[in-house]
């Protein structure tokens, strides 16, 4: 028999109502949400609550615990699968900080949530669990990287973007599509992901890293707090191939003389940034100044890897030693 571990962090689908007609994300222990889930007695399957919160209050300490807590199941031996119950608005970021940190060997893991609360009227909270218990005890899934299974479909969470506020396909993969299908006890696997450098960080507080999203005519001020702030991070979601407003350039150079890493990423939901514009503003003149273009990842999830990534390189992030570590394809230890 596999054995699968759900870890509890809390979410809509730990949903209980609440006193004034709406609902209480995370105050729905795991074990209780168990109690309702069909199609898994084939499965030892065990439940602990790691913590019971909406996912818009889960900090990086909290993921640094989820990371930990992880790596202990695989490394003690025994399990087959850990699945990972998560609040939806968050859920891409916590998957993604997963598959970044997380040397899972042959561990399935998986991360899932629901649109619905469980105590609604056609939820999808049981459907998705028990879809996620058996990817994570499959042995089609070993080697794929932390998956997001919603909605019948298997996602690689570095590509996986909640795309519906409401709807029960919250999730797609926008551009790649996704990995495969869970269809009923019929589990299809049609795709294997790229995969990036595992980032083992030590335990303990991240760096800060923020996010600055560019538009038209925005001001670079809220750049330039952050650059006078010192944080060590700050990734610029760019626009099309990586531009930004020409006022922002000046504001990246004086980050990179600071020892700031800096990442430009685009907000179009799929395709490369690329240094093929020279004017003002270009992702050309951002990497003149200092900064360093990352392809294949949300502004989010560039935030999620620069964190690890400058605690790996104890704060000395500049972009001779990041470049290689947000490479795709590249060799990964698990």
């Amino acid at each position: 028999m596999k054995r699968v571990v759900v870890l509890s962090t809390g979410g809509t689908i730990a949903s209980r109502p609440g006193p004034e007609g709406r609902n209480i994300a995370g105050a729905l222990p795991g074990a209780d949400l168990m109690r309702q889930v069909p199609g898994v007695e084939d499965i030892r399957v065990e439940t602990r609550s790691l913590f019971q919160k909406a996912s818009n209050a889960l900090s990086p300490e909290d993921l640094q615990a989820l990371r930990a807590e992880c790596q202990r199941l695989v490394d003690e031996g025994g399990v087959d699968g850990i699945v990972v119950t998560h609040g939806t608005d968050t859920l891409e970021d916590t998957a993604y900080f997963l598959e970044c940190g997380v040397r899972a060997r042959n561990v399935v893991l998986v991360v899932t949530g629901s649109q619905r609360v469980p105590h609604a009227p056609g939820t999808d909270a049981y459907t998705n669990l028990r879809d996620a218990i058996r990817t994570a005890a499959s042995p089609l899934c070993r080697g794929l990287g932390v998956l997001v299974v919603f909605n019948e479909t298997v996602h690689a969470a570095a590509f996986a973007r909640k795309t519906s506020s409401f709807q029960l396909n919250g999730f797609e993969s926008p551009g790649l599509g996704c990995l495969g299908f869970v269809d009923g006890e019929d589990l299809r696997i049609y795709q294997q992901p790229r995969r990036q450098p595992l980032l083992q960080a030590p335990s303990g507080a991240l760096p800060q890293v923020e996010i600055v999203s560019a538009s038209l005519g925005a001001s670079p001020l809220a750049l330039r707090a952050l650059v006078d702030a010192r944080v060590p991070g700050i990734v610029v979601e760019g626009t099309g191939r990586g531009q930004v407003p020409p006022a922002w350039v000046p504001e990246v150079e004086r980050a990179a003389r600071a020892g700031i890493s800096v990442l430009v990423c685009s907000a179009a939901l799929h395709g490369a940034v690329l240094p093929c514009y020279e004017y003002p503003g270009s992702l050309h003149s951002l990497q003149e100044a200092g900064a360093l273009g990352v392809s294949g990842l949300s502004a989010r999830k560039a935030r999620m890897r620069l964190m690890l990534a400058l605690a790996c390189l104890d704060g000395r992030g500049d972009r001779n030693a990041l470049r290689p570590l947000f490479d795709w394809g590249a060799d990964r230890d698990a």
